[in-house]
């Protein structure tokens, strides 16, 4: 063998080398992503009658958090620069650690921001770690854990993987309600649908997880996943055909204002028509008498609210007031607005309002992006209109708040690069 030979083998090796660790480091960065979705977590507490889940159950995040560690050590210049292109979450951060100062239930409240600090840093890291297509294909790996998950859960252990009470035979899945898994899998449908565009070489493999959560989506029979399935499709379409020239962007731009118009006058005009449609009632679902009940204790503290995570927390707080009301014991507001006041108070929703908007201005901006452009801003609207009705917005240990945080900061850090 040649020495020229030699040399070219050895390059190769080295060139190859640097593979299969960015590889496992992939796949272990969807699985630590899907274990924010907590699954199974819900099941085990409702094994033991807890409406909490267990605290011993924190040993399922060990080793993601080792795995954060270690990330954040070895790219801790990268983990500084992401923090500075996102103040406004790191201010929303740091003012859930000090609400400790003031809440009533400093315990919880100080245990859950360290939670959600290691929440958010994941979003960091993945903001940071990963480009576009990258980004989009890392979640679509903790997409796919999921999916598998939920399909062997209600296959091999139906108890678990399907509902016996409330909606009887409805798929839950890896967790304990069909609303739970609706949700998850209409955002595995839009991005696995996008990984099956960025990653074109494994777009037979892409295509059918998303029909695969698709199904899942149908076996929950939530009605409402199924039109933020629908819904996050369209807005990719959209995206797409905007792409093409003004003109399509002017017809697409018409269109959506066309059909928000008609379908505001239809909710304005007919409530109860689009209610039965979606399976809900004029309450949502019991949604609008929690937000009554709250709104009293929000204007008692206004500005600073109770403490990040804790108004519900106390049995004889002001929470117990909010069941008696609605008679059913309720755990969230079901709105992330109204969580935030109720936690953080005005300033806190403030703090969100400004992050948000600046968001959804580069998620705009980011349309024509080729690889951003088709799956961000779908996201984003989505996201958007679930804080309207489900607590999602500064969650610990919550996938969709992850999922917003790494797209929030690669944003950002978008943003910044094309200033530079």
């Amino acid at each position: 063998m040649s020495l020229a030979t030699s040399a070219l083998d050895l390059k190769e090796t080295h060139a190859r080398a640097p593979a299969v660790p960015h590889r496992l480091e992939t796949i272990a960065a969807g699985l630590c992503l899907a274990q924010f979705s907590e699954p199974l977590f819900a099941a085990i507490a409702q094994s033991q009658g807890l409406t909490e889940t267990p605290g011993w159950t924190r040993i399922f995040f060990v080793p993601v958090y080792a795995f954060l560690g270690w990330a954040i050590w070895r790219d801790r210049a990268s983990a500084v620069r992401a923090a500075g292109a996102a103040p406004l979450l790191v201010g929303l951060l740091l003012l859930a650690g000090v609400s400790t100062l003031w809440s009533i239930d400093s315990g919880a409240t100080l245990r859950r921001s360290v939670w959600l600090a290691l929440n958010m840093a994941f979003g960091l890291y993945l903001a940071w770690r990963y480009r576009w297509p990258q980004l989009v294909e890392v979640l679509g790996l903790g997409f796919i854990a999921l999916i598998a998950g939920s399909f062997a859960t209600a296959l091999l252990a139906p108890h678990v993987g399907t509902m016996t009470f409330e909606h009887p035979g409805a798929w839950s899945g890896l967790w304990t309600h069909k609303n739970t898994l609706g949700g998850i899998m209409a955002l595995g449908v839009a991005i696995c649908a996008a990984c099956s565009i960025v990653a074109p070489a494994r777009r037979s493999f892409w295509i059918g997880a998303a029909i695969a959560a698709f199904v899942l989506v149908l076996l929950s029979t939530s009605k409402t996943a199924l039109i933020a399935s629908a819904l996050g499709l369209m807005v990719m379409v959209a995206c797409a055909l905007m792409r093409r020239g003004p003109i399509a962007t002017i017809v697409v731009v018409s269109s959506a204002l066309g059909a928000v118009i008609v379908g505001g006058g239809i909710v304005f005009l007919a409530p109860e028509l689009v209610v039965t449609m979606i399976g809900r009632d004029l309450t949502l679902t019991g949604r609008t008498d929690i937000w009554d009940a709250a709104q009293r204790f929000v204007e008692a503290r206004p500005w600073l609210g109770y403490g990040y995570s804790a108004f519900w927390l106390p049995e004889n707080g002001p929470a117990y007031w909010v069941r008696e009301a609605v008679r059913w014991q309720v755990a969230s507001a079901h709105s992330g607005w109204l969580e935030l006041a109720l936690g953080l108070g005005r300033v806190g929703v403030v703090l969100f309002a400004l992050q948000l908007f600046a968001t959804l201005r580069r998620g705009a901006g980011a349309i024509f992006n080729a690889d951003a452009g088709l799956w961000a801003p779908a996201f984003l609207a989505a996201f958007a209109l679930y804080t309207l009705s489900e607590s999602h917005a500064l969650q610990a240990n919550n996938l969709f708040w992850t999922i917003y945080v790494a797209v929030a900061v690669r944003l950002a850090l978008d943003a910044r690069e094309r200033k530079q």
